[in-house]
């Protein structure tokens, strides 16, 4: 009787050190916060990775100069633009001081003139939109080759199947992402290098 006595007592702290034992691994596996830890890094076990787009943009000498030489562009369209307005509106001016000082010999000679300056608003009007369309086709194509670009290096950089999905962030789009995700340097690093080879 003894002897099963202790026995059994053998038992019960044997059950009581293996359950101690699994609850300790239990409570090594969660965090202080209460969420699970992760068995791996993030950028082991991460089969999605974020690119910054906005660090893409600044960093990605295709990007610096597409966007300098679209800027020059857009400069060089204005003033233009600015340059014809101002030749319109010294026309409205000189024409009216003329109609006022009875400057014209005759009615048709006044609405030859008026008929001339709207001629030159519409011309002005159209090179405007001409302009805006031009402005548009050079923006798509611009972002045309980066994203054929970006696209066709990711393919390359992404080889091996590490990542399932690879997200764009710009500004706050993604709410969170840990650091270890993030393969912006990376992957700007890469596209200035094959940039700079051609």
């Amino acid at each position: 009787m003894k002897s099963f006595k202790t026995l059994s007592m053998v038992l019960v702290a044997a059950g009581i050190m293996f359950t101690a034992c699994n609850k300790k691994e239990t409570a090594q596996q969660v965090k202080q916060n209460g969420l699970p830890k992760a068995g791996q890094t993030a950028q082991q076990q991460s089969d999605v990775a974020i690119v910054n787009i906005d660090s893409l943009a600044s960093q990605y000498e295709y990007c610096k100069e597409g966007l300098k030489q679209l800027e020059n562009k857009q400069k060089s369209y204005q003033q233009q633009l600015q340059s014809k307005g101002q030749a319109l509106e010294n026309a409205v001016v000189a024409f009216q001081k003329k109609l006022q000082s009875g400057g014209f010999t005759s009615q048709q000679e006044a609405e030859k003139a008026q008929a001339q300056l709207q001629k030159q608003q519409q011309s002005l009007q159209s090179f405007q939109a001409s302009i805006e369309q031009e402005m548009m086709k050079a923006t798509e194509s611009y972002q045309q080759v980066l994203r054929d670009s970006l696209n066709n290096y990711l393919k390359d950089y992404n080889k091996d199947g590490r990542f399932k999905l690879i997200l764009s962030r710009s500004g706050d789009n993604v709410l969170y992402a840990a650091p270890s995700v993030d393969i912006t340097d990376d992957i700007v690093n890469g596209l200035n290098k094959r940039y700079k080879k051609k």
